[in-house]
């Protein structure tokens, strides 16, 4: 995706004979064609090379059509002779065995953009040269690059904050995902584990003492997250977003092995507004109350649910998806859904999340935040905070980072950026700090947070800027 590679432009020589069958004299007709017929530009400066496979009998011209995708001439490219109408009228001598063009990229393509420009021999001056087809054209692609610089607002859609926004940073691209879509994600890596959605305002998971998922629960009010118990941590991931921690255990090969869960499945977005423009609503009615068991089925997994007041349960087979750091399932649905990108087009989610709180030293249990920033560690993104004291934002550079600091268990935790970058009580952007990030393609941005509110003072539009070290 992000990776580019070098072509040298080389000559080719096409000969095309015809044998006579009565006196096996042979004929030789001379061709044109261009050298390669895809090239990936790397450099500004390039050329283009059109070869003939005997020399030429005389001087003429080679007329060539030219067709853009998302380029402007002038803008993104030039070339030398210039086109006109869509062509390029190219000259060569007698005797010549190639005629050449240059060409000079004016811009990248960004990660994700499709930019090329296609060349095609339309015909020669003199009768008697050949253009095969399946040589007559080139296809210049612009290499994909990070982008420089650029500045976002997450559409996380105001202050009841129903949308997880994912962000890729080469790119620029942004997917929005409604935070009540999915309710787990089926690991897509060698270990079996599921993780649960804590983006959902009391989602929580306790683990039961049977295997029969066919027996009748009933709902334990205890199983819930919010309320400064720290038993509830056992209910939710561990919020650094280590596989180890999911309150699922790990799926094992033995089924005997896999217990029955008991699944609150938290609270719809809210529907009533904040009563203040700073506010957030994050609880809504309730969603109810279900009963899972995991097996493995292969190298996928079998999941079982059921209501849980059923004596029968219903089953889908989830299977792996390497572009994809999980593969998630939704109970809105019942089905399999798509919430995150794929695993390398994604790098920070602003979104709501549980987390771990503290009274010093001494955790206090599950507690849900608005406006929180997570990181793609499970795809190799880092993240470091930088204070202002010791950097300017607008002076730091690449020589500033301290590449070691993003290997540190910190960097690897998935809040590294978290819910440090604003305070709350008084609602406010914390300006003293800002994040040096390493992105999935191991790009380096320097980030710094620029809003959390929009201009009426509404919370849940989240913006910031960033620019790519280099």
């Amino acid at each position: 995706m992000k990776k580019n590679a070098l072509f040298i432009l080389s000559f080719i020589l096409i000969a095309i004979s015809a044998c006579n069958d009565d006196d096996s004299t042979t004929a030789e007709t001379t061709a044109v064609a261009f050298v390669n017929q895809t090239v990936n530009v790397i450099a500004a400066e390039n050329t283009v090379n059109v070869v003939f496979s005997a020399p030429t009998t005389a001087a003429g011209t080679v007329v060539i059509n030219v067709l853009t995708t998302d380029l402007v001439y002038g803008t993104d490219f030039t070339t030398n002779p210039a086109i006109i109408n869509n062509t390029i009228t190219l000259p060569f001598e007698a005797n010549a065995t190639s005629a050449t063009f240059s060409f000079t990229k004016l811009i990248d393509a960004i990660e994700g953009q499709v930019k090329n420009v296609k060349f095609t021999i339309a015909s020669v001056s003199f009768e008697g040269i050949e253009v095969p087809e399946a040589t007559n054209f080139i296809q210049l692609n612009f290499n994909e690059t990070a982008i420089v610089a650029n500045a976002l607002s997450p559409e996380n859609g105001g202050n009841k904050i129903p949308n997880q926004v994912y962000i890729d940073l080469s790119s620029g691209a942004t997917t929005n995902v409604p935070r009540t879509s999915w309710d787990f994600g089926f690991y897509s890596g060698s270990d079996f584990r599921v993780v649960s959605n804590g983006a959902i305002n009391k989602f929580a998971v306790k683990q039961l003492n049977t295997t029969n998922i066919d027996e009748v629960q009933t709902a334990d009010p205890s199983v819930t997250t919010g309320n400064f118990d720290v038993a509830n941590l056992a209910y939710v991931d561990a919020p650094y977003g280590n596989l180890s921690g999911t309150a699922i255990a790990e799926i094992a090969a033995n089924e005997a092995d896999n217990k029955v869960y008991l699944v609150n499945l938290g609270d719809k977005v809210a529907t009533v507004a904040p009563g203040t423009a700073t506010g957030v609503a994050l609880t809504g009615d309730a969603r109810g109350w279900k009963k899972i068991r995991i097996l493995r089925s292969g190298n996928d997994y079998k999941f079982q649910y059921a209501n849980i007041d059923a004596t029968t349960h219903s089953e889908i087979i989830i299977s792996k998806n390497a572009a994809f750091n999980f593969s998630f399932f939704s109970f809105d649905v019942n089905t399999v859904v798509q919430a995150e990108p794929q695993k390398e087009k994604w790098d920070l989610n602003i979104t709501t999340f549980t987390n771990e709180v503290f009274q010093g030293p001494t955790p206090m249990g599950a507690y849900f935040y608005p406006d929180f920033a997570v990181t793609n560690t499970k795809a190799g993104t880092r993240a470091y905070q930088v204070f202002t004291s010791d950097f300017t934002y607008e002076n730091f550079n690449l020589t500033n980072v301290v590449l070691d600091n993003l290997l540190t268990d910190l960097a690897k935790d998935q809040r590294a950026i978290g819910s440090n970058w604003r305070a709350t009580v008084p609602l406010a952007l914390k300006t003293d700090r800002f994040y040096v990030i390493k992105d999935v393609a191991g790009n380096i941005y320097k980030l710094k947070f620029t809003a959390m509110q929009n201009a009426e003072g509404e919370r849940g539009h989240v913006s910031f800027e960033y620019k790519l070290l280099q």
